[in-house]
């Protein structure tokens, strides 16, 4: 049963008003995802786009909980009892260490072979093998330092690309792309080109100039002796 029937007859507490429209809202986009043709994507991906969203509605509520102090707390234990808000992950996220914790699923030991956490909760930098996204929720890293959640369709952040770089598994797309590098040194160029130029043309004009006078100066030598 959806939130908006459960609340409907009880009394909602003030504040909700404002957030009310941007849950809608993630409901609304978890629709979408439910209802989207997965026949040309990735088998997990609906899965991740889950998990995912949930992170994003949850995060949201933590924020403005947490972060900026906007909602009071009687709305967001309101949230939690009526089960709009996961209060397991968020009070997971108040935790050293898991700051950025993508999902709950990724902590639980069921859920792993060898009963472990996750790949996406090692950090980048103590990665040796390939770097996949988690195949439950699509995260690439969510330990604290990364930055992260690193999500599977994010754009590639600069830690990430490096830690690519450092194990030769860029995308060909990232490979194709000159470096900043490069790219400053094609610029200082195309700066100093022109600027070259110019040089190369006033050198060549005083040149020019100076071969000019150097004849006046002969022609009038040649008079003056020819007047003796």
């Amino acid at each position: 049963m959806s939130w908006r029937h459960r609340i409907r007859q009880k009394k909602i507490p003030k504040g909700f008003e404002l957030i009310e429209s941007q849950l809608e809202q993630f409901d609304d986009e978890m629709r979408e995802i439910m209802n989207d043709n997965m026949e040309d994507k990735m088998r997990n991906e609906l899965t991740w786009k889950v998990h995912k969203l949930h992170w994003k509605k949850n995060r949201f509520i933590f924020n403005l909980y947490y972060k900026e102090k906007s909602i009071s707390k009687e709305l967001f234990d309101f949230l939690v009892k009526e089960k709009i808000v996961d209060s397991n992950l968020i009070s997971k996220w108040r935790k050293p260490g898991y700051e950025n914790l993508c999902s709950l699923a990724v902590i639980s030991k069921t859920n792993t072979n060898f009963r472990t956490a996750g790949v996406c909760r090692v950090p980048l930098k103590d990665r040796h093998g390939q770097i996949t996204p988690n195949v439950l929720t699509g995260c690439i890293s969510c330990a604290s330092g990364d930055g992260g959640p690193i999500w599977w369709d994010d754009p590639i952040p600069d830690n990430l690309l490096q830690k690519l770089k450092e194990l030769g598994q860029l995308p060909p797309e990232e490979e194709e792309k000159p470096s900043d590098d490069k790219e400053d040194e094609k610029k200082e160029q195309e700066e100093t080109q022109p600027k070259e130029e110019e040089e190369k043309e006033e050198t060549v004009a005083s040149d020019e100039r100076q071969e000019e006078t150097t004849s006046q100066d002969s022609e009038n030598v040649a008079k003056r002796r020819k007047k003796e």
